[in-house]
């Protein structure tokens, strides 16, 4: 009997699977018996703990991307999301959930323009709330501080770039949008206690707007704190957690506040490199090029040996710096092209290390620099890496 004649007899007597199929099957093809059936199943995910990381992959700019779920112990990947044209990914309630701002179009590429959020329970990676906002959400590029979660991880804030400047707020409480807040042409999105968040402003100064739970706010700006020839990454680092913000220019010089529900309060500036490295052409490159371990205050800024103006380039090295004082604590050789850093915020750090064109997560220790792992096969272009700031 052919393998078609086979298929005829199945569905003459109406076998369509199970039990009586598999017993015609081995009886008309001994050898097809010894087949194990495979059985399908969906495992959860553990609970979140401080090493988990989401890896963001949004396909040089396609209308689809992926966020894989990764235990970063391991170097396995738990899980994975769909998400729309350049999605915002945020971590909340201690790694507990996962909410993802979303663009799609109903013609795929074209058509009638669809903006969302999303928010997913992180063991089982099912939708727990889909959540309608006006369309216009920030779509220029994969940054993650376009959209934030509030410090208490009841309010969801994203930037609208178009028609007008303006911070949308959502209530994750009760799944519903609540107000759009105009503002002046600043941009990216810090959260500070008591519904406070800062936005980077063109003049150099951090606009802060205070909001209430109906979308009233008042808004006051900072003093100036970097000149207009000091420019700066539109990659900071911010801890939603000890509400630090630390933001590099291209040539490697360290700005930091304490953002506050009182106001924001700077650090004095240092510069990561000496004068002769500075001479030899290092500088910070990369994407997501600053990361901080929040309780030693030891900054991470991946850099190389570059041409001036190619600060998005990946680098090879991370330079580990005190926060408190500026000293030079180590350098890290990572041995790979990488755009982008994070690292896990518990007592035995790692360091994760994004290579967009590998499309491979590499892991380190983050005091020894000694590479412990490999995560492979993440998606067409990976770029971004989220972590939880705080889990239990």
């Amino acid at each position: 009997m052919t393998l078609f004649n086979l298929k005829s007899t199945l569905r003459q007597q109406g076998l369509v699977g199970g039990i009586a199929a598999a017993a015609l099957m081995a009886a008309t093809y001994p050898a097809v018996a010894e087949i194990a059936i495979e059985q399908q199943s969906i495992s959860v995910a553990p609970a979140s703990d401080a090493k988990r990381v989401y890896v963001t992959d949004p396909g040089h700019f396609q209308m689809t991307s992926q966020v894989f779920t990764i235990d970063g112990k391991t170097n396995k990947i738990l899980g994975m999301v769909d998400a729309g044209k350049l999605p915002h990914v945020m971590v909340g309630d201690k790694g507990k959930f996962l909410a993802v701002a979303n663009t799609w179009y109903d013609r795929i590429a074209r058509g009638n323009r669809n903006d969302y959020v999303e928010v997913f329970d992180t063991s089982t990676h099912e939708v727990t709330a889909d959540i309608d906002i006006p369309e216009g959400r920030f779509l220029t590029g994969v940054f993650p501080h376009m959209a934030t979660l509030s410090t208490d991880d009841k309010h969801m804030l994203f930037q609208q770039f178009s028609p007008v400047p303006a911070v949308g707020l959502v209530d994750l409480e009760n799944n519903k949008f609540v107000k759009m807040i105009d503002t002046p042409d600043c941009y990216h999105l810090f959260p500070a206690p008591d519904q406070n968040v800062y936005m980077h402003c063109r003049d150099g100064s951090l606009l802060q707007i205070s909001y209430d739970a109906e979308g009233n706010a008042e808004q006051k700006h900072s003093k100036v704190f970097h000149a207009e020839d000091e420019y700066l990454s539109n990659m900071p680092y911010y801890s939603d957690v000890t509400n630090h913000l630390v933001w590099p220019d291209y040539e490697g010089q360290i700005f930091q506040a304490e953002l506050t529900a009182s106001g924001a309060k700077f650090k004095k500036p240092f510069e990561v490199f000496t004068d002769e490295e500075k001479a030899a052409k290092w500088r910070p490159g990369g994407w997501q090029l600053i990361t901080v371990h929040d309780k030693t205050n030891e900054l991470y800024l991946l850099a190389d040996q570059r041409a001036e103006w190619t600060h998005k380039s990946p680098s090879r090295y991370v330079f580990v710096v005190d926060g408190n004082t500026g000293k030079r604590l180590r350098r890290i050789e990572l041995k790979h092209e990488i755009d982008s850093i994070a690292v896990s915020q518990d007592d035995q750090p790692y360091l994760f290390a994004l290579s967009a064109g590998d499309k491979t997560m590499y892991t380190f220790d983050a005091k020894t620099g000694k590479q412990l792992g490999e995560t492979g096969n993440l998606g067409r272009y990976p770029h971004i890496l989220t972590l939880p700031q705080d889990s239990e």
